[in-house]
């Protein structure tokens, strides 16, 4: 196809930075003609004639004295350009209909306005709200919570007196990232966060609670949809000394399982259920990221109930059948997840400390299993050890657990189902501190020729002993984002990319970033054909949108013909976002 120079090209981009004041003033959509200047012959824009509308339902909570979240409700069919939030001299460009905002002033009445954009930039007119952030903040959830409420706020995040980290040894795990200071950051593919601070059953609260845990995340992120969880699980005795938590959950155990989509409790078979309305499964949008959310799982005399933002979300019927349990939060697949808040209520309780040294997998040795020696000062100052270890055998024989010079029986781990040469069996064995033997030796010894694939020691700390702190290291608050281009070919008459000569082709992008905390300003697009610029589109500080084009086929020549749309950010640092796509031509 033989094509003119577009006219956009004079000036190169400086055209794109001049044509932002030209359709930002304009309260509806440019005519189809108004686009030609943009376009190399041939191409054409299909323009959205549907207006921008205000955004309604305009709130402003809170979940502390120094943030607020703000949520809108967009006006149904448009959207596609994301909307613009502006507060105290600030803007932000988002794709979602929420946003928080952070590190305010708590005593300051603060001003919020949210814009609805188009693809090409045009702006609606504000919806508005007032708020001052320490008014709009309510802290009677904390009412029956056991005190002091963790925040995850620095370094000594994790303390291990009050946590226990279970990472498989990656040291790049958890990090700390900017949330009114610092919160903790999942960025792995696998953690468990073993709280060690009980959960201890007490008198009825109004809310008819005995027991609960609350949690405040923005989380699961969404990196696999249908993969990426939260699990919220209480642990009774001596669960909470298993590795990380996996299926088939442990007797008596419960867990609220979180998806970016809903929540679900799975309980074992032996929870006894009740009489009480049946099980109840929530689905809700899914969490926008940095947005957080405040979730509750309650222990009731008669079920357990899971509630985010104060809505119930997921119940089931039953009794549980201990008094006394461990929380532990376990993400899986959950990478960017944040934490800033969490507590446990019931009856009052303080943390029993203790740690876990990870051993990994057995060595064959001397006619047993062994685990590596443990340096003296992991075990410094503590009150005593438990070895735990996932193992099969050949055949069924007792199996004995070394430390050092000292032995026990090993314990399985309830239900006790005996060894099995192919399937792990979990088994424990205790030992008091201090050792006799200096950076004593770990064994596991059958005559059944035991193989250990994983196991950990959990020590329990004295009063004075001070345990190394995971390695959290700081990361910078995230730059905006410039959406990746989606790009789609069709042909008017048929499918496939396979074209017959002439006719049109509807070339359509689309820039969704839904994972996104915030949009880079879109300066404009352009998109080339064989290494040929047909397109400059300015889209004027847009915060993504969808565009379509329709493409003349009478002169372009048989073949394989390559796509290549490139979206160009306001702030060059933010860097370009492109995408190819080939069609082909076959021959008359």
């Amino acid at each position: 196809m033989e094509r003119r120079k577009l006219i956009a090209l004079v000036g190169g981009l400086a055209l794109l930075g001049g044509a932002v004041v030209v359709l930002r003033n304009e309260s509806a959509p440019p005519a189809p003609k108004a686009f030609e200047r943009f376009l190399a012959e041939g191409i054409e824009y299909v323009p959205d004639t549907q207006r921008v509308a205000r955004p309604s339902d305009l709130t402003l909570t809170a979940l502390d004295r120094t943030s607020l979240r703000v949520r809108w409700t967009a006006t149904e069919g448009l959207g596609y350009g994301g909307f613009e939030v502006r507060w105290g001299g600030k803007t932000r460009l988002v794709q979602g209909t929420e946003t928080e905002l952070t590190d305010l002033d708590a005593n300051a009445d603060v001003k919020v306005e949210v814009r609805a954009l188009d693809g090409l930039g045009n702006r609606s007119e504000p919806a508005t709200a007032n708020a001052v952030p320490r008014l709009a903040y309510d802290d009677t959830w904390m009412d029956g919570l056991v005190m002091p409420v963790d925040v995850f706020d620095g370094p000594e995040a994790l303390n291990p007196r009050r946590w226990r980290v279970l990472d498989g040894g990656n040291t790049d795990c958890l990090g700390l990232r900017p949330l009114n200071g610092k919160r903790l950051e999942i960025s792995c593919d696998r953690v468990d966060l073993q709280s060690n601070v009980p959960l201890r059953f007490g008198m009825p609260q109004p809310d008819g609670a005995i027991g609960r845990v609350v949690l405040g995340t923005d989380g699961p992120a969404a990196v696999r949809p249908g993969e990426s969880e939260l699990m919220i699980a209480l642990l009774p005795e001596p669960f909470d000394d298993l590795g990380p938590l996996a299926e088939p959950f442990p007797p008596g155990a419960v867990v609220l399982r979180v998806s970016p989509f809903g929540a679900r409790f799975d309980l074992v078979s032996d929870v006894p259920s009740t009489d009480n309305p049946p099980s109840l499964s929530g689905t809700f949008p899914p969490p926008t990221p940095g947005v957080r959310h405040r979730w509750e799982l309650r222990v009731l005399p008669d079920a357990v109930a899971a509630f985010r933002d104060g809505f119930e979300v997921a119940r089931a019927p039953v009794v549980v059948p201990w008094t006394e349990a461990w929380p532990r939060l376990a993400f899986r697949l959950a990478q960017n997840t944040r934490l800033d808040m969490f507590g446990v209520g019931g009856a009052p309780s303080g943390p029993v400390p203790s740690s876990v040294v990870p051993l990994g997998p057995g060595i064959q040795e001397d006619g047993a299993a062994s685990l590596g020696n443990v340096p003296n000062s992991r075990l410094e100052g503590a009150s005593s050890v438990r070895v735990v270890a996932s193992v099969v055998a050949e055949r069924a024989a007792p199996i004995t657990v070394e430390l050092g010079t000292r032995s026990a029986p090993a314990v399985f781990m309830p239900p006790d189902r005996g060894l099995h040469p192919t399937r792990a069996s979990v088994v424990y064995a205790d030992f008091p501190l201090p050792s006799p033997d200096p950076n004593p030796k770990v064994r596991l010894r059958s005559d059944g020729t035991v193989t250990v694939y994983e196991s950990h020691l959990v020590v329990a700390d004295g009063q004075d002993a001070r345990r190394p702190l995971p390695r959290l290291t700081d990361r910078a608050r995230p730059d905006p984002r410039v959406p990746s281009p989606t790009v789609s070919v069709l042909h008017e008459s048929a499918g496939g990319v396979t074209f017959p000569r002439g006719g049109k082709v509807r070339v359509t992008v689309e820039l969704p970033d839904p994972e996104a905390q915030e949009i880079a300003a879109i300066k404009g697009l352009e998109m080339d054909l064989d290494g040929e610029k047909v397109v400059m589109l300015p889209t004027n500080g847009s915060a993504g949108g969808r565009h379509e084009f329709l493409l003349d086929l009478t002169d372009v020549s048989t073949g394989r013909h390559e796509l290549v749309v490139r979206v160009l950010p306001v702030e060059q640092r933010w860097g370009v976002r492109s995408q190819e796509q080939s069609f082909e031509i076959r021959p008359l």
